[in-house]
């Protein structure tokens, strides 16, 4: 959730049975609003809660420029007031989102795991920190979207949010084809246009969680509430992985309260 309508956004929470206690609330609007000032923000997302085994890590995300992803910044406080820069590792892999032993709280804890791609017969060790960089890495890639409209392709070639966006209607609220991937478009435009019976490549141009995430159609599951108008998608990869939408408003995000680790078994959970 951007933190400039962090207040208006939390009672969404309750809609997925999340909820943030009011002090946290303060406290953590308080300390957001700081940081975006002291790094010099344009904008600012609170992603939300890793649980580890002795403390939990609240995450956060933005960028200086009006693009959003061009010059991303990572983000993490385990006390909900300090913040501190999560710097990508010098060296990462995908084979990190396999590592299935818990967060610890302690930045330094090493993991050892022997990689699956290259052969190689000895133990990789990973650091908590980078491990946790991977992980918001990973989530806001591979999980987190927004309806489409949400975002649109400057003629500066910019990934930028709309601010004449007003929502889905409630008929377009429950079709994963709808929504998009909150990330730089990794597809080409010509195969995310493709097979849109409208299409306005300024807003078309991002990617689609509907044929991007494997098994298709299968990787969230849709919840709407009682009034019709409130629709959340739970990433069946990344548990604790929640987007949502209030139909007709420019009311939209995703919050993550989980413990950092993927569902590698959801393909053999789903009937294909």
């Amino acid at each position: 959730m951007e933190i400039s309508q962090f207040s208006e956004s939390v009672p969404y929470l309750a809609n997925f049975f999340r909820t943030i206690p009011k002090p946290t609330q303060l406290k953590l609007a308080h300390s957001l609003l700081l940081l975006k000032n002291s790094q010099r923000l344009r904008t600012l997302f609170y992603l939300g809660r890793l649980e580890a085994h002795s403390n939990a890590y609240h995450l956060a995300f933005g960028s200086p420029e009006e693009d959003l992803f061009r010059e991303q910044k990572f983000f993490f406080s385990q006390n909900g007031t300090v913040w501190y820069l999560l710097l990508e590792p010098a060296v990462w892999s995908e084979d990190w989102g396999r590592l299935h032993q818990e967060f610890t709280g302690n930045l330094g804890y090493i993991v050892k795991y022997r990689p699956e791609r290259d052969g190689s017969t000895g133990s990789v060790k990973v650091r908590e920190q980078d491990r946790l960089w991977y992980v918001v890495h990973a989530i806001l890639r591979e999980a987190a979207f927004v309806p489409r409209g949400a975002m649109r392709w400057s003629t500066g070639g910019e990934a930028v949010l709309n601010p004449f966006f007003r929502g889905l209607s409630e008929s377009e609220l429950c079709a994963l084809s709808n929504y998009q991937h909150f990330r730089q478009p990794e597809r080409a435009a010509e195969e995310n246009l493709r097979g849109r019976a409208e299409c306005d490549l300024p807003l078309d141009v991002f990617d689609r969680p509907e044929v991007d995430v494997l098994p298709e159609g299968k990787s969230f599951a849709l919840r709407v509430d009682d009034t019709g108008t409130i629709a959340t998608w739970s990433s069946l990869y990344w548990i604790g992985l929640v987007n949502y939408h209030r139909a007709d408003r420019n009311v939209y995000g995703f919050f993550y309260a989980g413990d950092g680790r993927k569902n590698w078994d959801l393909p053999f959970m789903v009937d294909l």
